[in-house]
């Protein structure tokens, strides 16, 4: 768990009204939880990136039973803070006490052995025999999908958490939204700089992203269990993300990700966000916020795992073994999230710089270079000259808005008479 989350966790507490009491509270358990963390290592436990999925949405909000079995079965996950917008639904911010994975391990690697060697592979097999067990699931950083394109399966990831990552996603997402309007009001002192509320709207502008990021992991994604043949397990090896959880990932990034209101809540604090000067730190860099610049740093680290040749091969593959979201109906659906809403009126500057963005990674699907297979080739041609068409049978809006359109039809114009 990173000190940015941390920083988050105080900050939103902060902006939400919490005591002072309950800021110092959630600072002991993240550094209680740390403590846990660091000596799992120096036991030899490696890390456990699909521990966060033991609880589910709703159940993360209930103290009771959180408080009783924890958020997730190790303490060497990355999980997302656990930071409620409810008060009344806040459970533990954190683990502070190992899970049953932990303990699992640490009985197969510390336990007494019996002197009797086949009495103690029995024993030992009646240990690991437990490994299809729901809070024993394992998965640790060689297959973890916290890079675009690496990994298949989206419940082994860092700073995710519950059983349903897209519906936590979006309530992060709609935390921020409540936490950003109120950052001024609750981060401005008197004869002090800015500074903590610009690293406030950075950190919590980054949580986000991190959210929308881990949204995009659904789409082609493929489940694996690596039980042994016989040992009993309920699943087989390889099962992809079902059509219907693919889908509401697509949705919430339309909403989350695509749309022309992104961090729109941010709007009062904008004028504020000036860092403390120290000397000539800045150097080169001007101190504006360059506020587009990091929403399109979001929407492109989505992107780069919704278009990435790795992730498409996976999608076109897993239709032989159960994939039903096929590769031309997410581009499809990609498209539209990113130009449908503009298409009867003016095109904001926040969704111009999106969909120049995204008609440029189509163009560059083209290029062999790129190692895009040939099917998706041929999709991302296909959408090329649906937007071609969509664009050039468009007269609607304003001259900012038509200039970006004649922009979009150049880009692909040029695109198609060079091949």
């Amino acid at each position: 768990m990173s000190n940015e989350q941390l920083i988050f966790g105080t900050s939103a507490a902060n902006v939400m009204g919490a005591s002072d009491l309950e800021k110092q509270e959630i600072v002991r358990q993240m550094l209680f939880r740390l403590v846990l963390h660091e000596v799992g290592h120096t036991l030899g436990l490696t890390h456990n990136m699909r521990a966060s999925t033991l609880q589910s949405v709703s159940d993360i909000k209930n103290v009771e039973k959180i408080n009783k079995e924890g958020l997730a079965n190790s303490v060497m996950e990355y999980p997302a803070f656990n930071y409620q917008m409810n008060p009344k639904e806040q459970a533990l911010y954190c683990d502070v006490k190992v899970g049953p994975y932990d303990k699992w391990v640490i009985e197969y690697g510390y336990s007494t052995a019996l002197s009797d060697e086949k009495k103690e592979k029995e024993r030992l097999d009646k240990i690991t025999a437990r490994s299809t067990e729901h809070q024993l699931a394992y998965g640790n950083d060689a297959d973890d999908m916290r890079s675009s394109g690496r990994g298949i399966d989206p419940d082994v990831n860092i700073y995710d958490l519950s059983s349903d990552p897209v519906a936590y996603g979006v309530e992060r997402c709609e935390l921020v939204k409540h936490v950003l309007p109120k950052l001024k009001d609750h981060l401005i002192t008197s004869n002090e700089s800015y500074a903590e509320l610009l690293q406030s709207y950075l950190i919590a502008t980054k949580e986000y992203a991190i959210q929308t990021n881990i949204m995009t992991r659904q789409i082609g994604g493929v489940h694996y269990d690596r039980a042994y043949a016989g040992q009993g397990s309920a699943v087989r090896p390889l099962e992809p993300v079902s059509e219907v959880k693919q889908k509401e990932a697509m949705k919430a990034l339309a909403k989350y990700a695509f749309a022309g209101d992104i961090w729109s809540e941010a709007i009062p604090t904008f004028n504020y966000l000036l860092d403390q000067r120290r000397g000539f730190g800045h150097y080169s860099n001007s101190n504006d916020p360059k506020i587009h610049d990091r929403i399109l740093d979001m929407q492109v680290e989505c992107l780069n795992h919704l278009i990435h040749p790795r992730v498409h091969q996976r999608i076109i593959d897993s239709y032989m073994y159960g994939n039903t979201y096929t590769i031309d109906e997410v581009m499809f659906d990609l498209t539209q999230a990113i130009f449908e809403a503009d298409m009867k009126g003016d095109v904001n500057t926040i969704r111009q710089n999106l969909q120049i963005e995204y008609t440029r990674r189509l163009i560059s699907m083209l290029d062999e270079k790129n190692r895009f297979d040939n099917v998706s080739q041929g999709v991302a041609l296909s959408e090329l000259k649906r937007i071609q068409k969509l664009e050039e049978s468009n007269s609607v809006g304003n001259a900012l808005t038509k200039a970006h359109r004649a922009h979009v039809i150049q880009l692909i114009n040029d695109a198609l008479s060079a091949k």
